[in-house]
Protein backbone atom coordinates (compact mmCIF):
# COMPACT_ATOMS: atom_id res chain seq x y z
CA UNK A 1 0.00 0.00 0.00
CA UNK A 2 1.69 3.64 -0.95
CA UNK A 3 2.76 6.09 1.97
CA UNK A 4 0.51 9.13 1.90
CA UNK A 5 1.34 11.83 3.95
CA UNK A 6 -2.13 12.98 5.88
CA UNK A 7 -0.67 16.00 8.03
CA UNK A 8 -2.49 18.51 5.77
CA UNK A 9 -6.19 16.53 5.68
CA UNK A 10 -8.89 18.22 7.63
CA UNK A 11 -10.79 15.23 9.67
CA UNK A 12 -14.30 15.45 11.54
CA UNK A 13 -15.56 12.93 13.34
CA UNK A 14 -19.29 13.03 14.16
CA UNK A 15 -20.30 10.81 16.98
CA UNK A 16 -22.94 10.78 20.00
CA UNK A 17 -20.42 8.43 21.86
CA UNK A 18 -17.37 10.07 23.02
CA UNK A 19 -15.67 6.86 23.17
CA UNK A 20 -15.62 6.24 20.05
CA UNK A 21 -14.70 9.77 19.09
CA UNK A 22 -11.65 9.11 20.90
CA UNK A 23 -10.83 5.74 19.12
CA UNK A 24 -11.55 7.12 16.01
CA UNK A 25 -9.48 10.09 16.76
CA UNK A 26 -6.55 8.10 17.94
CA UNK A 27 -6.56 6.08 14.54
CA UNK A 28 -6.60 9.11 12.31
CA UNK A 29 -3.58 10.66 14.34
CA UNK A 30 -1.62 7.34 14.32
CA UNK A 31 -2.12 7.73 10.32
CA UNK A 32 -0.72 11.26 10.76
CA UNK A 33 -3.95 13.35 10.93
CA UNK A 34 -3.17 16.56 12.84
CA UNK A 35 -6.35 17.90 12.61
CA UNK A 36 -9.68 16.24 13.43
CA UNK A 37 -12.80 18.26 15.24
CA UNK A 38 -14.89 16.24 17.10
CA UNK A 39 -18.71 16.50 17.24
CA UNK A 40 -21.34 15.07 19.79
CA UNK A 41 -24.08 15.44 17.45
CA UNK A 42 -25.18 16.35 14.57
CA UNK A 43 -26.64 19.47 15.76
CA UNK A 44 -22.87 20.85 16.61
CA UNK A 45 -22.05 20.17 13.29
CA UNK A 46 -24.82 21.97 11.76
CA UNK A 47 -22.29 24.94 10.62
CA UNK A 48 -19.58 22.86 9.55
CA UNK A 49 -20.80 22.53 5.66
CA UNK A 50 -20.70 26.76 5.18
CA UNK A 51 -17.27 27.65 7.70
CA UNK A 52 -14.90 25.12 6.11
CA UNK A 53 -16.57 21.20 4.90
CA UNK A 54 -13.60 18.94 6.23
CA UNK A 55 -11.68 16.90 3.18
CA UNK A 56 -12.98 13.79 5.73
CA UNK A 57 -15.81 13.06 7.70
CA UNK A 58 -16.80 10.10 9.52
CA UNK A 59 -20.33 10.06 10.81
CA UNK A 60 -22.35 8.33 13.05
CA UNK A 61 -25.59 7.00 11.80
CA UNK A 62 -27.01 5.05 14.91
CA UNK A 63 -27.05 7.48 17.05
CA UNK A 64 -29.19 10.21 15.01
CA UNK A 65 -30.27 8.19 11.33
CA UNK A 66 -32.66 10.98 10.45
CA UNK A 67 -30.84 13.98 11.38
CA UNK A 68 -27.28 12.28 9.99
CA UNK A 69 -28.80 11.40 6.13
CA UNK A 70 -30.45 14.62 6.07
CA UNK A 71 -26.46 16.51 6.99
CA UNK A 72 -24.98 13.97 4.11
CA UNK A 73 -27.73 14.89 1.87
CA UNK A 74 -27.41 18.88 2.89
CA UNK A 75 -23.35 18.48 1.98
CA UNK A 76 -23.82 16.90 -1.11
CA UNK A 77 -26.42 19.51 -2.39
CA UNK A 78 -27.03 22.94 -0.71
CA UNK A 79 -24.99 25.63 -2.14
CA UNK A 80 -23.76 27.02 1.05
CA UNK A 81 -21.43 23.81 1.19
CA UNK A 82 -17.67 25.11 0.93
CA UNK A 83 -17.10 21.27 -0.31
CA UNK A 84 -19.75 19.50 -1.60
CA UNK A 85 -17.26 16.58 -3.07
CA UNK A 86 -15.73 15.82 0.80
CA UNK A 87 -14.97 12.16 1.35
CA UNK A 88 -17.95 10.88 3.61
CA UNK A 89 -17.69 7.49 5.51
CA UNK A 90 -20.46 6.47 7.95
CA UNK A 91 -20.32 4.62 10.69
CA UNK A 92 -22.39 1.72 12.51
CA UNK A 93 -22.87 -1.00 14.32
CA UNK A 94 -25.65 -2.67 12.42
CA UNK A 95 -25.40 -2.12 9.08
CA UNK A 96 -28.78 -3.63 8.00
CA UNK A 97 -29.41 -3.94 4.34
CA UNK A 98 -31.98 -0.65 5.08
CA UNK A 99 -29.36 1.09 6.45
CA UNK A 100 -27.00 0.00 3.47
CA UNK A 101 -29.37 1.34 0.81
CA UNK A 102 -30.02 4.82 2.73
CA UNK A 103 -26.56 5.76 3.45
CA UNK A 104 -25.79 4.84 -0.36
CA UNK A 105 -29.07 7.18 -1.54
CA UNK A 106 -28.07 10.02 0.86
CA UNK A 107 -24.62 10.46 -0.86
CA UNK A 108 -21.90 8.76 1.35
CA UNK A 109 -19.13 7.29 -0.22
CA UNK A 110 -18.50 4.53 2.35
CA UNK A 111 -19.95 2.27 5.36
CA UNK A 112 -17.73 1.53 7.95
CA UNK A 113 -18.86 -0.95 10.62
CA UNK A 114 -17.64 -0.65 14.08
CA UNK A 115 -15.61 -1.54 16.56
CA UNK A 116 -13.06 -0.22 13.36
CA UNK A 117 -8.78 -0.81 13.52
CA UNK A 118 -6.28 1.16 12.30
CA UNK A 119 -5.66 -1.30 9.39
CA UNK A 120 -10.03 -0.96 8.87
CA UNK A 121 -9.56 2.87 8.24
CA UNK A 122 -6.24 2.65 6.71
CA UNK A 123 -7.59 0.68 3.71
CA UNK A 124 -10.88 2.48 3.30
CA UNK A 125 -9.18 5.65 2.85
CA UNK A 126 -6.63 4.16 0.40
CA UNK A 127 -9.59 3.72 -1.55
CA UNK A 128 -11.06 6.77 -1.58
CA UNK A 129 -7.84 7.61 -2.37
CA UNK A 130 -7.44 5.68 -5.06
CA UNK A 131 -10.65 4.35 -6.62
CA UNK A 132 -13.49 6.58 -5.38
CA UNK A 133 -16.41 6.45 -7.61
CA UNK A 134 -17.44 9.44 -10.04
CA UNK A 135 -20.37 11.14 -8.85
CA UNK A 136 -23.58 11.29 -10.67
CA UNK A 137 -26.08 14.20 -11.03
CA UNK A 138 -29.66 13.33 -10.84
CA UNK A 139 -33.30 15.58 -9.85
CA UNK A 140 -32.57 14.81 -6.84
CA UNK A 141 -29.11 12.94 -5.97
CA UNK A 142 -26.02 13.87 -6.00
CA UNK A 143 -23.15 11.82 -4.92
CA UNK A 144 -20.83 8.36 -5.91
CA UNK A 145 -22.45 6.44 -8.57
CA UNK A 146 -24.94 4.00 -7.21
CA UNK A 147 -25.57 1.93 -10.20
CA UNK A 148 -24.48 -1.11 -10.12
CA UNK A 149 -24.83 -1.39 -14.66
CA UNK A 150 -25.85 1.50 -16.73
CA UNK A 151 -29.08 2.17 -16.89
CA UNK A 152 -31.10 1.84 -20.67
CA UNK A 153 -31.84 5.10 -22.41
CA UNK A 154 -30.02 8.21 -21.41
CA UNK A 155 -26.43 8.15 -20.74
CA UNK A 156 -25.99 10.37 -17.76
CA UNK A 157 -22.54 12.03 -17.90
CA UNK A 158 -20.60 11.07 -14.38
CA UNK A 159 -17.81 13.77 -12.87
CA UNK A 160 -14.27 13.02 -11.41
CA UNK A 161 -15.32 15.37 -8.30
CA UNK A 162 -12.50 16.97 -6.94
CA UNK A 163 -11.14 14.50 -4.12
CA UNK A 164 -9.51 17.20 -1.47
CA UNK A 165 -8.54 14.27 0.22
CA UNK A 166 -6.14 12.39 -2.28
CA UNK A 167 -4.96 15.76 -3.31
CA UNK A 168 -3.61 16.45 0.30
CA UNK A 169 -2.71 12.91 0.76
CA UNK A 170 -0.42 12.80 -2.37
CA UNK A 171 1.08 16.08 -2.03
CA UNK A 172 -0.61 17.79 -4.71
CA UNK A 173 -2.35 20.10 -2.79
CA UNK A 174 0.06 23.39 -3.31
CA UNK A 175 -0.05 23.15 -7.09
CA UNK A 176 -3.37 22.86 -8.05
CA UNK A 177 -6.20 26.16 -7.76
CA UNK A 178 -8.53 24.54 -5.45
CA UNK A 179 -10.74 27.37 -5.82
CA UNK A 180 -11.12 27.22 -9.63
CA UNK A 181 -10.87 23.14 -9.14
CA UNK A 182 -14.62 24.13 -7.34
CA UNK A 183 -15.70 26.08 -9.51
CA UNK A 184 -15.72 23.63 -12.39
CA UNK A 185 -17.29 20.90 -10.74
CA UNK A 186 -19.93 23.39 -9.76
CA UNK A 187 -20.77 24.46 -12.76
CA UNK A 188 -21.08 21.15 -14.23
CA UNK A 189 -23.53 19.60 -11.26
CA UNK A 190 -25.25 22.82 -11.53
CA UNK A 191 -25.78 22.07 -15.75
CA UNK A 192 -26.47 18.50 -14.82
CA UNK A 193 -29.63 19.38 -12.16
CA UNK A 194 -31.10 21.91 -14.47
CA UNK A 195 -31.09 19.26 -17.38
CA UNK A 196 -32.11 16.39 -15.05
CA UNK A 197 -34.76 18.16 -13.37
CA UNK A 198 -36.00 19.57 -16.49
CA UNK A 199 -36.84 15.48 -17.29
CA UNK A 200 -37.85 14.79 -14.21
CA UNK A 201 -40.64 17.24 -13.85
CA UNK A 202 -41.30 16.10 -17.69
CA UNK A 203 -41.81 12.26 -16.16
CA UNK A 204 -43.90 13.34 -12.75
CA UNK A 205 -46.56 15.40 -15.50
CA UNK A 206 -46.28 12.82 -17.69
CA UNK A 207 -46.94 10.13 -15.02
CA UNK A 208 -49.96 11.38 -13.45
CA UNK A 209 -51.24 12.87 -16.84
CA UNK A 210 -53.83 9.68 -16.80
CA UNK A 211 -54.58 9.47 -13.78
CA UNK A 212 -55.53 13.28 -13.43
CA UNK A 213 -58.26 12.95 -16.01
CA UNK A 214 -59.81 9.73 -13.91
CA UNK A 215 -63.31 10.09 -12.00
CA UNK A 216 -62.08 10.67 -9.44
CA UNK A 217 -58.52 11.30 -9.64
CA UNK A 218 -56.15 8.61 -9.24
CA UNK A 219 -54.53 9.23 -5.46
CA UNK A 220 -51.06 8.00 -6.89
CA UNK A 221 -51.39 10.64 -9.90
CA UNK A 222 -51.96 13.50 -7.43
CA UNK A 223 -49.17 12.38 -5.17
CA UNK A 224 -46.94 12.39 -8.30
CA UNK A 225 -48.46 16.02 -9.68
CA UNK A 226 -47.42 17.02 -6.20
CA UNK A 227 -43.78 16.77 -5.99
CA UNK A 228 -43.70 19.22 -9.05
CA UNK A 229 -43.04 22.62 -8.00
CA UNK A 230 -40.84 21.61 -4.73
CA UNK A 231 -38.23 20.41 -8.09
CA UNK A 232 -39.20 23.24 -9.95
CA UNK A 233 -38.12 25.56 -6.71
CA UNK A 234 -34.47 23.94 -7.01
CA UNK A 235 -34.33 24.46 -10.45
CA UNK A 236 -35.16 28.24 -9.97
CA UNK A 237 -32.90 28.78 -7.62
CA UNK A 238 -30.28 27.40 -9.49
CA UNK A 239 -31.15 29.35 -12.48
CA UNK A 240 -30.67 32.75 -10.18
CA UNK A 241 -27.17 31.61 -9.79
CA UNK A 242 -26.65 32.09 -13.86
CA UNK A 243 -25.69 35.78 -14.97
CA UNK A 244 -28.25 34.89 -17.64
CA UNK A 245 -31.27 32.97 -16.45
CA UNK A 246 -32.84 32.75 -20.10
CA UNK A 247 -36.25 31.69 -21.17
CA UNK A 248 -36.60 28.30 -18.68
CA UNK A 249 -37.10 31.37 -15.87
CA UNK A 250 -40.59 32.27 -16.96
CA UNK A 251 -41.24 28.86 -18.31
CA UNK A 252 -40.47 27.61 -14.91
CA UNK A 253 -42.41 30.11 -12.85
CA UNK A 254 -45.86 29.30 -15.21
CA UNK A 255 -45.17 25.78 -14.80
CA UNK A 256 -45.16 25.86 -11.66
CA UNK A 257 -48.24 27.81 -11.07
CA UNK A 258 -49.82 25.91 -13.61
CA UNK A 259 -49.25 22.35 -11.96
CA UNK A 260 -50.49 23.90 -8.41
CA UNK A 261 -53.54 24.63 -9.61
CA UNK A 262 -53.96 21.57 -11.51
CA UNK A 263 -53.43 19.97 -8.54
CA UNK A 264 -56.14 21.83 -6.76
CA UNK A 265 -59.12 20.95 -9.18
CA UNK A 266 -57.66 17.18 -9.13
CA UNK A 267 -58.39 17.42 -5.48
CA UNK A 268 -61.52 18.58 -5.10
CA UNK A 269 -62.48 15.60 -8.50
CA UNK A 270 -62.44 17.93 -11.54
CA UNK A 271 -59.35 17.88 -13.69
CA UNK A 272 -59.73 19.60 -16.84
CA UNK A 273 -58.37 17.77 -19.69
CA UNK A 274 -57.41 20.48 -21.21
CA UNK A 275 -55.28 21.92 -17.96
CA UNK A 276 -53.48 18.61 -18.32
CA UNK A 277 -52.56 19.16 -21.79
CA UNK A 278 -51.64 22.43 -21.09
CA UNK A 279 -49.33 21.41 -18.03
CA UNK A 280 -47.61 18.79 -20.42
CA UNK A 281 -47.29 21.50 -22.97
CA UNK A 282 -45.79 23.51 -20.45
CA UNK A 283 -42.86 20.85 -19.08
CA UNK A 284 -41.77 19.84 -22.91
CA UNK A 285 -41.13 24.24 -23.45
CA UNK A 286 -39.16 23.54 -20.03
CA UNK A 287 -36.79 20.89 -21.85
CA UNK A 288 -36.74 22.89 -24.85
CA UNK A 289 -35.36 25.86 -22.99
CA UNK A 290 -33.34 23.87 -20.32
CA UNK A 291 -31.51 21.86 -23.25
CA UNK A 292 -31.73 23.46 -26.56
CA UNK A 293 -28.66 21.48 -27.96
CA UNK A 294 -31.06 18.00 -27.90
CA UNK A 295 -33.67 17.78 -29.98
CA UNK A 296 -37.15 17.06 -28.21
CA UNK A 297 -38.15 13.57 -30.04
CA UNK A 298 -35.36 12.28 -27.64
CA UNK A 299 -35.95 13.83 -24.32
CA UNK A 300 -39.82 13.00 -24.81
CA UNK A 301 -38.40 9.27 -25.96
CA UNK A 302 -36.19 9.32 -22.68
CA UNK A 303 -39.56 10.59 -20.24
CA UNK A 304 -41.42 7.84 -21.98
CA UNK A 305 -38.97 4.73 -21.22
CA UNK A 306 -38.76 6.41 -17.72
CA UNK A 307 -42.38 6.02 -17.33
CA UNK A 308 -42.94 2.67 -18.74
CA UNK A 309 -40.22 1.23 -16.65
CA UNK A 310 -41.95 2.87 -13.87
CA UNK A 311 -45.57 1.52 -14.60
CA UNK A 312 -43.39 -2.05 -15.16
CA UNK A 313 -41.84 -1.93 -11.17
CA UNK A 314 -45.45 -0.89 -9.74
CA UNK A 315 -46.86 -3.72 -11.31
CA UNK A 316 -44.41 -5.96 -9.87
CA UNK A 317 -44.97 -4.42 -6.46
CA UNK A 318 -48.23 -4.75 -6.59
CA UNK A 319 -47.95 -8.41 -7.66
CA UNK A 320 -45.82 -9.32 -5.11
CA UNK A 321 -47.47 -7.67 -2.40
CA UNK A 322 -50.79 -9.82 -4.01
CA UNK A 323 -49.13 -13.09 -3.60
CA UNK A 324 -48.09 -12.62 -0.32
CA UNK A 325 -51.40 -11.90 0.73
CA UNK A 326 -52.73 -14.96 -1.07
CA UNK A 327 -49.77 -16.87 1.08
CA UNK A 328 -50.47 -15.74 4.41
CA UNK A 329 -54.61 -16.53 4.46
CA UNK A 330 -53.72 -20.02 2.66
CA UNK A 331 -51.38 -21.16 5.50
CA UNK A 332 -53.87 -19.95 8.40
CA UNK A 333 -55.99 -22.23 6.61
CA UNK A 334 -53.71 -25.22 5.96
CA UNK A 335 -53.00 -25.10 9.52
CA UNK A 336 -55.93 -25.13 10.64
CA UNK A 337 -57.37 -28.20 7.95
CA UNK A 338 -54.32 -30.15 10.32
CA UNK A 339 -55.23 -29.43 13.48
CA UNK A 340 -58.79 -30.74 12.77
CA UNK A 341 -57.47 -34.08 11.60
CA UNK A 342 -55.16 -34.13 14.73
CA UNK A 343 -57.86 -33.68 17.09
CA UNK A 344 -60.46 -35.66 15.19
CA UNK A 345 -64.48 -34.91 14.20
Amino acid sequence: MPEYDYSLVDAAIIDTQSNTQRVLREVLGRLGMKRAETYGSVRDAADMAAAATPDLILLDIDGEEAEALRLIRRLRNEPDTRNPYACIVATTWQPTPLLVMRVTNAGADDLLVKPVSPKQVQERLAALIESRKKFVVTADYTGPDRRKSPREGAQVPLLDAPNTLRLKATNRWAHINARQLMAEANHFVNEQKLLRISVQVAFLIEFAATGLTARPPERMAVEHLARVPAFLDDLLRRLDDLSEPGPAESVAKSLKMMAERLRLQAESGAAALEEVESVRSLARDLMRAVDSNRSLEAMMAEVAAAVTGYRARLEQIAQAKAEAARAATVVPAANGDAAKEAVGP
